[in-house]
């Protein structure tokens, strides 16, 4: 299906955009240039890029910050980094808010964690060294 250009591609020399859906499914957007070149982009990266007028650096990668890939609204989309983008798949943690039972501090503290560890402490410092002074007094 083809798209109307944006003036910030309009600029780089882009003639015509066109926009279809892939295997994955992922929208993408192939651009075809003055000088007859071809490239393909996904259709977030086209969206944030026309839509803040810059260029994504390189390392730099745009996301979707629910996590749905064809959820292509503006508001979702985020620029990261290639590494964070990478782990943040890793990094969708559970977090309990738990007390300290030696400093009585709250904390926040991963569920899965939970059942290796009944009782946890804030921190290495207040579970080792904290809790052998309290234990001795």
């Amino acid at each position: 299906m083809k798209i109307e250009v944006d003036d910030y591609y309009r600029e780089k020399g882009v003639i015509a955009i066109y926009l279809n859906t892939n295997k994955e499914p992922r929208r993408v957007v192939t651009m075809k240039y003055d000088n007859g070149e071809m490239h393909s982009i996904s259709y977030a990266k086209y969206l944030y890029t026309s839509t803040y007028k810059c260029d994504v650096p390189e390392g730099e990668e745009i996301d979707h910050i629910n996590g749905d890939r064809m959820d292509d609204r503006i508001e979702n989309l985020q620029k990261i980094s290639r590494r964070l983008n990478k782990n943040k798949g890793k990094m969708r943690k559970t977090m309990i808010i738990r007390e300290c039972p030696i400093c009585h501090k709250k904390f926040l503290f991963e569920l899965r964690n939970l059942t290796s560890h009944p009782n946890p402490c804030c921190s290495r410092k207040c579970g080792g060294i904290k809790s052998r002074i309290n234990k001795q007094t």
